[in-house]
């Protein structure tokens, strides 16, 4: 049976090929190959239809994007007002819709609060944490934190994190939330990635080159210099490193031998990994990492820091090898 569904995410791509929420594009299209009728409430401005998707572009004056809305609001503090004028409208804009069946809120704050626990009291409510957002719920202070998680109680809400990791940090810090959670990664889409020996002919590289690629935001904690460090030590090994970020110029003056194309379009970065020999993750602060299971998906080898669910991954996974930093 359809249902109207209402999705709220301060990231979704804005155009064809942008990469920014491509995990939660891919929920949305899930929803719709079940026949529902799903509108997305997201920051920013784009087309009006995405895949038979409603979109409902709001103004955030640049709180949310690329490198993340953390980053972003700690590049430029008067952004705050923004990401608050985000929040006013969109409560109010699924106030002011027909009722929802359903409402998804993806990143505890701001979707799922305050955004989600102030509109259609009637709908079904499903919070949704990816990473960063949950880290920052669970450094709330206590009373705060209490209040949220018995507002979203209260509306029979039910809490989907994409690590095991990220659960247990909920568990630790709001205990009283563990009934209404789970754990579940995010569904990813790897549709029309050409294969190993078709990517390499289009990004001109040589079948008998070896390759190691990063996906990474370009920031500090992804540690991509320790990674880079490590790769220049094996000889007839390229390396590059897919992602924008504040140590962009950082990284190509200390890795000159490195390439850098930067952020990419969704489908061209999907082809830099399907040409990849080995994808590589130094980053010690990751959940469920979509760009590993990207590469597995598409048969790639990766090796990959201890984090997250990946020990876990690995136990059944003889193509992901964990190392030590």
């Amino acid at each position: 049976m359809s249902e109207r569904i209402a999705v709220i995410t301060t990231s979704y791509p804005r155009q064809s090929g942008d990469a920014a929420g491509h995990f939660v594009q891919s929920e949305v299209k899930r929803w719709l190959r079940s026949g529902n009728e799903v509108h997305v409430f997201a920051p920013g401005a784009g087309g009006t239809s995405n895949d038979g998707a409603t979109l409902h572009w709001l103004i955030d004056r640049g709180a949310f994007g690329w490198p993340g809305a953390l980053a972003r609001l700690k590049e430029r503090p008067t952004r705050w007002l923004g990401a608050g004028e985000f929040c006013a409208r969109a409560s109010a804009a699924l106030r002011c819709h027909p009722p929802f069946a359903r409402v998804q809120a993806h990143f505890l704050l701001p979707c799922a609060w305050p955004i989600a626990i102030s509109s259609q009291p009637k709908a079904a409510l499903e919070l949704i944490g990816h990473g960063s957002d949950v880290r920052l719920f669970c450094r709330l202070p206590s009373l705060l934190r209490t209040r949220i998680a018995r507002a979203w109680l209260a509306r029979g809400a039910q809490l989907r994190v994409t690590s095991r990791e990220l659960a247990d940090a909920i568990h630790a810090a709001t205990p009283e939330l563990s009934p209404a959670l789970r754990v579940e990664a995010s569904p990813i889409d790897i549709e029309h990635v050409p294969t190993r020996q078709a990517a390499r002919e289009t990004l001109g590289i040589s079948q008998h080159q070896s390759l190691a690629l990063l996906v990474a935001r370009l920031v500090p904690e992804k540690r991509v210099a320790l990674a880079l460090q490590a790769l220049a030590l094996i000889q007839d090994l390229s390396a590059v490193v897919v992602g924008d970020g504040p140590e962009l110029a950082s990284l190509r003056a200390r890795f000159p031998s490195a390439h850098f194309p930067g952020y990419l379009p969704r489908h061209e970065a999907l082809r830099w990994i399907a040409a990849a020999d080995v994808l590589v993750s130094a980053s010690a602060h990751e959940g469920a990492p979509s760009v590993v299971r990207e590469a597995r998906a598409l048969g790639v080898p990766v090796v990959a820091v201890e984090a997250g669910d990946l020990a876990a991954w690995a136990a059944r996974d003889p193509g992901l090898l964990l190392v030590r930093p």
